[in-house]
Parts: structure tokens; sequence; C-alpha cells
């Protein structure tokens, strides 16, 4: 996918025209592009004390390619908390993990514990991976009013829950109106009239689809936001929680 130059400001003096468009020189600056439905998901990752007198548990993690040996050159740390109360007590840490690594869709999670006594000995634990890989939701739409559809969902009963917004088949990723701006330009009058004439012009029924991104055999809880417009143009929320059950699905 193309990169996309940073708009020129319209500015009388050439030199801060120059500096507020990012251009340096005589080179513009471009803006990244990203891949559809780039972003993170949250793993909920936990330890369970078995023995007495632990002082702290690190959580260790490296990515790595498919059919290549773990780098753990790479690896990245992080104290768990204390779930105090719990018994036996409980360790957890919320990891984020990227969609893409180095463009794949598919890469290798691998993670370890590190395990501290008061003693000032420890143990490591052995090594765990799992695959990341994507998985496509999608949403047909019969009644013609939905401009955002928004998969609100979570791995492991919803222990950390996120949202993810569904594009719809005929909007391109990254074009004016497409949901890759939400992020930034959510609320904003020009943007959601200008998706909501998209939208419009799409036949029914219409197919909105995202990607999300979990460890394989991992169960997904999910549900549906849809934010709709009415005849008059007022906006209105409502939710597909399959009946207060939710959905359920294993990646």
């Amino acid at each position: 996918m193309k990169t996309q130059p940073v708009a020129l400001v319209r500015e009388t003096d050439p030199v801060a025209a120059r500096q507020k468009a990012g251009i340096s020189d005589g080179i513009a600056l471009e803006v990244p592009a990203t891949l559809p439905f780039e972003g993170f998901t949250y793993l909920k990752k936990e330890w369970v004390d078995q023995e007495d007198d632990i002082e702290s548990v690190t959580f260790g993690m490296a990515l790595g390619h498919l059919n290549s040996p773990v780098n753990w050159e790479n690896t990245e740390t992080f104290t768990m908390m204390p779930e105090w109360g719990t018994a036996p007590l409980r360790r957890s840490w919320v990891v984020r993990i990227p969609t893409h690594y180095d463009g794949a869709e598919r890469y290798l999670f691998h993670y370890f514990f590190q395990i501290r006594y008061s003693n000032g000995t420890e143990k490591v634990s052995d090594n765990f991976t799992q695959l990341i890989m994507p998985k496509t939701i999608e949403f047909i739409d019969h009644s013609g009013s939905c401009v955002h559809i928004r998969l609100h969902w979570s791995l492991g009963n919803w222990a950390y829950p996120q949202n993810t917004e569904l594009e719809v088949e005929g909007v391109d990723w990254g074009s004016e109106f497409s949901v890759s701006h939400v992020a930034y330009r959510s609320g904003d009058p020009l943007y959601e009239h200008g998706r909501m004439a998209a939208v419009k012009k799409i036949d029914m029924p219409r197919v909105f689809k995202a990607q999300i991104w979990a460890p394989r055999g991992e169960e997904i809880n999910y549900c549906f936001n849809m934010l709709s417009v009415d005849q008059h143009g007022n906006q209105q929320q409502k939710w597909d929680n399959n009946g207060g059950e939710n959905f359920k699905m294993t990646i």
C-alpha cells in the first residue's frame, strides 16, 4: 500500500509553509502506510504461586518468525502484579502484542516465567510458544442504517476487553472515509457525514468485516456495538450481544 504525503498548509510565507507541511530542504515527509486492522492485541498472562516465600515473578517474552528459532536477545521482561486476596496467590500481567510482526500476519509468541524467592534464589520456568494468527469477523447489515460497527471482544472470559472497528466492503482501507481514520477523526462531523454518504452508496445487504489476532486455540468472547443513523440524521447506538449470551468462537 502506498504512503501519502502530508497535506500542504496554506501559508503565504514559504518558509512557514514548508515547516508546517513537514518539508525540509525540499523533501516532504510521508505518513507511514498501515496494514488493514493493524494494531495490538491484549493478552492477560497469569502465574499461580505453588510455593511459599516467592518474592516476585517476572514475565519474559520475545516474538519470532515461523519455523525460526527464538532470539532471546530481544526479550522484554515485566514484573507480574500480585492479585492480593487470592489463595493461592495469583499474579498477572496484560501483554500487548502486535497484529503483525515484520509485516507477517502469523508469527510466534515465546514466553517464560522467572521466579525469585525471598532468600535470594531464583529459577526459570520452561519456555512456552503460541502461534499468533488472524481471524476474520463478519457482520451483515440488513437494516441499511449502520455507519459504524465495532467489535467488543476479549480473550479468556472478558479478562481484558478491547474494541475493533469493522470496515464495510466497498470502502477501501486507508481511503478518506475508511475506519482506518477513526482513531483520530471519530466524532468529526465532516468525517462522519462523509462516511455516512460513502456507506449509503453501497448495495444492500452491506457486509462489515474486521480481523483480530489471538493465539491459536484461544476462546474469544465478543458482541457488536452498532452506530446507526435514523431518517432524521440522528445517531443511535445499539448492541447485538446474542440475547445477553454474547458470541463465542475458538480461533
